[in-house]
Formats: structure tokens, C-alpha cells, sequence
């Protein structure tokens, strides 16, 4: 018997790793190779701070770059931390980009893990985050929010303890002022599907303390008013917004020369909204021309979004065939990943959807639709099942060459582009 449990032991010292373990392996490998193919790709081509990223690398504690909701105030917590740790002349611009990339690819595919069971998903799932060209965005900002949305959501589908996944939600709120509307729908719908009262009471009371603990300090500091004052001027974030944004969409159908509406968006708003100074009166003013830019809004975010998920789109017809013919229904995980899409209404009310905005979203696109995916390949019936998954299989290889391609053109032109990046 004892010569037996030798030779067990003796083979299982030896033994290869299962196909699964290889599997699992292989996804954070994947992953760092990667993340080091990107980041020599930023090193390589280094680029100077424009615009909202050159107002980030600027906080600080104390007044005006002091952390509030409309400059990102979870990233400005970040930048301030990155620079108390990095030695002095450090490139803090780049490397910020490079800790908003890995915190944005790893926490999406922390979240993949944790929703989908085939790992060969999973490794798809990562080549389309890198090709898209997200990890390379100039505004880290919007990586950061998508990692916090992607951390947020698995540690809740992990189990993890409500006294860490109330202050994720918080930081998510603290990331972008619209994504406080989607913390609080997360928030909500986490407390309705808890499993006890004292569960629900403590991740109410972590979120809520963690939002106090945060901003409190900037109340004394800076006013009542800080969190939602964008300008000298005392303008909110909302109403400045608007203005730029009307004044972008409607200056290009002018028929002479025009102030750049980016930085004198006056002419523009007056002429339609005389005296507007809030979003109220932009709302209320009579005529409502306020439904003529919304119009115009959501005409731009169709093109953008469908630029950015390209053939992707065609698989949602496809799966909800899928679906349907096989009596599948939504489960609580899939219902909050669909929750989390309230954040893109924002976009259209106060601005249009730029490509960059969608970087917090595009993770979550893709796991919704691999997640489908597993589901229709569970079915029994084949006439549903095989059909849906060679359509579906097609797609997805059109979406990876799509976004290859553009990878491949983006790579060419990287040493000559200001910011790396498409069009916004």
C-alpha cells in the first residue's frame, strides 16, 4: 500500500496540466503580452498632454486643480497619488497612460473571467479590447472610469464583502458626474437583489460614507458649490458642456467664416438661446430648439457608435434570434451589465457621444454579447443552436479583421499623429 501511494504521488509530481489549467493559464499570459506590446507601442511614440489631460496632470490638493466631480475626480486622486510615488522628472503624462491602460484591460478582463466559462472567449475578448485601439485613448480619464465600472461589477458578481464594493461604486460615481446616475441604478439594484437587510444596510452605508469621507474636505476647502463648478465664471459642468457642443454641431453648417466653437461657443448659444445661463432655460426656451440639438446629437452618436463596433452590431439580431427560438431570459448579472448603459443618455442631453466615451462601454459590449453567446451555445436544440453560432462566429472574425485593420493603419501612422487616435 505504502509503495502504491509512491508511485501516486510520484506520477502526480509529473503529471502535465490539464487542458483547463492551460486554458486559465493562458489568459493572463495573453494578457501581459499584451500589455507590454502596448505599452512599448506609448513609450515609442510619446505625446505631449492636450486639452482635459493636460487639466488632470495639474491636481493637486489645493485651489484651483483641488479633485472635483467635473475635472474626474477619482483620476485626479490618482494623478496626485502617481505623482507623490514617482521620483522627481519622472514622465508623469506617460505614465499615467500606461497605469489607466493596464487598470482599464485588467479590470475588463477580471470581469470577463468572472462571466464567461470559455477561456477561448475570453482570449478573443482581449485581442478586441487592444485592436480597438482604447488602450492607446490620450484622455485617461475614460480608461480609468471603465475600469472602475468593469472592478465595481466584479467584485459584486465575486461575492466580495459590501464594505468593498460600496466604496468601488463610490469611487465610480466620483469618476465622471454622469456616472454618479449609474452608481446609484447599480446601488439600487444590488440592495433589491441582496440577500439579507444587513447586507443591503452596509453597502448603503459604505457607498454613502465613502462619497462624505471624499468630498467633504473639498466643501471646506472650496465651497458648496466646487463639485459641480467648471469655470471661473461659476458655470456647472452641464451648461458649459451643452454650449460647446451646440456650437460644434451647428458650426459646420454655417455658410461664412465662424469663431471656432470649441473656444467661443457664444455666438452660437445666444442666437438660439438668448440669456440661457442653465440647462433649464436651454430646455424651457420657446420653440424648444433644444429638441432640434438632441435630434442632431443622436444622429452623431449613431455614426460614432457604429463606427466603433463596426460589424459587431449585426450580432445583437442575431442573438436575440437565438434567444428567443430557444426561450432564453435575462439573469440578474446580465440585467446589471444592461443597467450600466443609463450612463450613455448624458452623452446625448448635454453633448454628443464622442468615440472616446464609449472606451468605458466597449468592454461591457462585448462580454453582454459573449455571454449570449455561451447561452445559445448551451441549447439543445440544434437547429437553433448551430445556425446562431456559425452566424455569430462569422461576425466576430469580421469584427477582429475590422479592427485589426485599423490597428494595422494606427501602428503606420502612430510617430506622426499628436494624440494617437481616431477621430473623435
Amino acid at each position: 500500500m505504502q509503495r502504491a501511494r509512491l508511485f501516486t504521488a510520484w506520477d502526480g509530481t509529473f503529471s502535465f496540466p490539464s487542458s483547463q489549467s492551460l486554458a486559465r493559464l493562458g489568459v493572463p499570459v495573453l494578457l501581459a503580452l499584451l500589455l507590454i506590446g502596448a505599452s512599448v507601442v506609448i513609450l515609442q511614440n510619446p505625446k505631449v498632454a492636450i486639452w482635459d489631460q493636460a487639466r488632470l496632470l495639474e491636481a493637486r490638493f489645493e485651489a484651483p486643480y483641488y479633485p472635483a466631480l467635473p475635472f474626474a475626480f477619482t483620476s485626479q486622486l490618482l494623478v496626485i497619488a502617481l505623482r507623490a510615488l514617482l521620483p522627481a522628472g519622472a514622465p508623469l503624462h506617460e505614465v499615467l497612460r500606461l497605469v489607466a491602460m493596464t487598470f482599464w484591460a485588467g479590470s475588463a478582463a477580471w470581469l470577463a473571467t468572472a462571466l464567461l466559462e470559455r477561456r477561448a472567449l475570453v482570449a478573443v475578448f482581449l485581442i478586441l479590447l487592444f485592436t480597438s485601439q482604447y488602450p492607446f485613448l490620450w484622455l485617461s480619464s475614460e480608461l480609468i472610469t471603465g475600469g472602475f465600472l468593469c472592478l465595481a461589477i466584479g467584485a459584486w458578481l465575486r461575492g466580495a464583502s459590501p464594505w468593498i464594493v460600496g466604496p468601488l461604486l463610490a469611487l465610480l460615481g466620483l469618476c465622471k458626474m454622469e456616472l454618479l446616475l449609474v452608481s446609484v441604478l447599480l446601488l439600487a439594484f444590488w440592495v433589491h437583489t441582496s440577500s439579507s437587510r444587513r447586507e443591503a444596510v452596509t453597502l448603503v452605508a459604505s457607498f454613502a460614507a465613502t462619497l462624505v469621507l471624499l468630498l467633504l474636505p473639498g466643501f471646506v476647502v472650496l465651497g458648496s458649490d466646487y463639485w459641480i463648478r467648471y469655470d471661473a465664471s461659476g458655470q456647472g459642468r452641464g451648461i458649459a458642456t451643452f454650449r460647446q457642443h451646440f456650437a460644434a454641431l451647428v458650426a459646420p453648417f454655417q455658410i461664412g467664416p465662424a469663431p471656432n466653437p470649441w473656444v467661443d461657443p457664444e455666438p452660437y448659444v445666444e442666437r438660439v438661446f438668448p440669456g440661457a445661463e442653465s440647462m433649464l432655460a436651454v430646455v424651457t426656451t420657446g420653440g424648444l430648439p433644444y429638441l432640434d440639438f438632441v435630434a442632431l446629437s443622436m444622429a452623431r452618436g449613431v455614426r460614432k457608435v457604429g463606427w466603433v463596433f463596426g460589424w459587431a452590431w449585426l450580432l445583437l439580431p442575431v442573438l436575440a434570434w437565438g434567444w428567443r427560438r430557444g426561450g432564453l431570459e435575462l439573469g440578474e448579472r446580465e440585467k446589471a451589465l444592461l443597467l450600466t448603459f443609463v450612463g450613455c443618455l448624458p452623452f446625448v442631453l448635454f453633448a454628443y457621444p464622442h468615440i472616446r466615451f464609449f472606451a468605458r462601454y466597449y468592454p461591457i459590449f462585448w462580454i453582454l454579447l459573449f455571454v449570449a453567446l455561451e447561452r445559445v451555445w448551451r441549447l439543445d436544440d440544434a437547429s437553433v443552436r448551430n445556425p446562431c453560432l456559425r452566424l455569430a462566429g462569422l461576425l466576430v472574425g469580421l469584427a477582429l479583421f475590422q479592427n485589426a485593420r485599423r490597428m494595422a493603419i494606427g501602428l503606420a501612422a502612430a510617430p506622426h499623429l499628436q494624440q494617437y487616435w481616431f477621430s473623435d
